[in-house]
């Protein structure tokens, strides 16, 4: 009987899965090695084959924590449609992501992330140093967008771009720091809003 092959990048991913739900479970602190390797099936030697600390796989869980909330900009930003129309449609794909019930705890994990990047003296540069370059990412998108849309004429040429994205993306936290407090609060809804006010502060229209 032939020995098992295992899939090391599965076996990874395997444990990062277990290692995200554990921390928006327990929280980063709480949660030891071996609650990361009993959650995966494992054992705590092989924990060691793919990540040499906690804060090894609390990095690696971040990576894969943006890369399971990507939602598909490439489509739109090929798309023949005018900035304004990209715009719009970039924070309606986000919207539609952060409502899906998996993508909520990921959220809430997020801003464990945030806290956790504060706090702890050996992951703060690490996970600051990742969330800014997070940030720079989608910032810089809004940012090209909105430059799009001036160069179009359909937004105002005496708006600064990249003060305004980094303004939409302030508020588009805010209003997610609310929705994940309070159950109430129509996100969709509100997100929409938010988009309107943006557009009628920087639209030529």
């Amino acid at each position: 009987m032939s020995a098992k092959i295992v899939d090391k990048k599965e076996k990874k991913e395997l444990i990062i899965r277990a290692a995200i739900k554990l921390f928006a479970q327990k929280g980063f602190a709480r949660t030891t090695i071996s609650d990361i390797a009993q959650a995966a099936g494992t054992g705590k030697g092989t924990i060691y084959d793919y990540f040499e600390t906690k804060d090894d796989i609390i990095h690696n869980s971040f990576h894969f924590f943006i890369k399971e909330l990507e939602f598909d900009f490439e489509a739109i930003l090929l798309s023949s449609f005018p900035a304004i129309e990209k715009l719009k449609q970039v924070f309606e794909a986000f919207t539609r992501t952060m409502q899906l019930s998996e993508n909520r705890q990921l959220m809430e994990l997020m801003f464990d992330f945030w806290a956790e990047s504060i706090k702890s003296v050996q992951a703060k540069n690490i996970l600051l140093k990742e969330m800014n370059v997070f940030y720079q990412a989608y910032r810089k998108l809004c940012e090209d967008l909105i430059k799009d849309g001036i160069r179009e004429g359909s937004f105002r040429k005496n708006v600064d771009a990249k003060t305004m994205a980094i303004i939409i993306l302030g508020m588009n936290d805010g209003i997610m720091v609310q929705w994940l407090l309070d159950k109430s609060i129509d996100f969709s809804k509100t997100m929409q809003e938010m988009v309107r006010m943006v557009l009628e502060r920087i639209s030529t229209a």
